[in-house]
């Protein structure tokens, strides 16, 4: 299986010059989505990133689909994408929220599934 790596939303967040994206990755192993932050470098502040995810098992992905997108056709992956461009378009995950907040709704999302899900957070300082 080739990775799956759809940008679900992506936004230039001023003054703060951070790219802020939610992601939705599929992959053989687990389904991804993360919430991104890439705050550029600034005066003596040389940026950062932090991203914080949230991952169910790929076998999960029908069951996923099934919840997410009911009665809806097409391949497992193709719905879940949908589905998350639904949420986006509905208000329900998107930019303007607090920290994790996305995270939060999905891993929340995931358990409503049926589906034992896990976090992670990972961050970069450019050390430069």
């Amino acid at each position: 299986m080739t990775v799956r790596r759809e940008e679900l939303l992506r936004v230039h967040r001023m003054p703060s010059d951070c790219i802020f994206k939610l992601t939705l990755t599929i992959d053989a192993d687990r389904i991804t989505f993360t919430e991104f932050y890439d705050y550029g470098p600034r005066g003596d502040d040389p940026g950062r990133e932090y991203g914080y995810s949230v991952h169910a098992p790929y076998d999960a992905l029908d069951q996923l689909a099934d919840v997410y997108a009911p009665g809806t056709e097409g391949p497992a992956a193709d719905r879940l994408v949908r589905a998350f461009n639904h949420l986006i378009t509905e208000g329900v995950l998107g930019d303007g929220r607090g920290l994790k907040i996305n995270q939060t709704k999905v891993f929340e999302g995931f358990e409503a599934a049926g589906v034992e899900p896990t976090t992670s957070v990972w961050s970069w300082i450019n050390s430069d």
